[in-house]
């Protein structure tokens, strides 16, 4: 019964933060969208970063799972790459608290956000440090240094999220990212 409350606070506030953002969105807001009592709000989250830290750890929870499941349904590993990268940048644009809460220089005050961002930074270095390696492997790529062209992949996708994501269509993203796997297909393969 309590997760069932706390999962309708997470949703609601998941939705009141997307649309306007963790400033404009209070408590009390998101108790009356949960249809409970603001009272009842603060048995669950104590304040508004402590739900703002749930709800994006639930965005980057699904952003994980789905990039893990598109990857996993590839053979080899460029196509591995590809999902990883496509999938990566579609998701991401869709969930809005996590990508605020990577770009949004106004939630730097809140601690856990440094951690945060270091932590999903190293989470997709290390998948395409083994995408990499596999490929390496297999004859596929030719890597004289896995760690830095995963790190380097990694901080690329990372800096084009902001003028992708936020300046451009959806098909203008997905015209952008085949010519940028193209590049790096070029580059990496024997």
């Amino acid at each position: 019964m309590a997760e069932d409350v706390r999962s309708r606070i997470i949703v609601s506030a998941k939705a009141l933060f997307g649309r306007h953002g963790f400033r404009k969105t209070s408590l009390s807001d998101v108790a009356k969208e949960a249809r409970m009592g603001k009272s009842s709000l603060y048995h669950y989250f104590p304040n508004k970063e402590e739900l703002f830290r749930a709800v994006v750890t639930v965005e980057m929870e699904v952003l994980s799972q789905r990039v893990q499941e598109a990857v996993s349904r590839e053979d080899s590993p460029e196509d591995k790459l590809r999902a990883f990268v496509l999938t990566r940048m579609h998701v991401l644009r869709k969930l809005a608290n996590a990508y605020a809460s990577l770009h949004e220089e106004y939630l730097d005050h809140l601690g856990f956000i440094d951690r945060f961002r270091e932590q999903a930074f190293q989470t997709e270095v290390e998948m395409i440090r083994s995408i990499l390696e596999e490929g390496t492997q297999t004859g596929a790529f030719e890597i004289t240094d896995i760690g830095l062209a995963a790190y380097a992949i990694a901080l690329a996708l990372k800096g084009l999220e902001f003028p992708w994501m936020v300046k451009s269509q959806e098909t203008r993203l997905d015209r952008d990212l085949g010519v940028l796997l193209e590049m790096l297909m070029r580059a990496i393969q024997k």
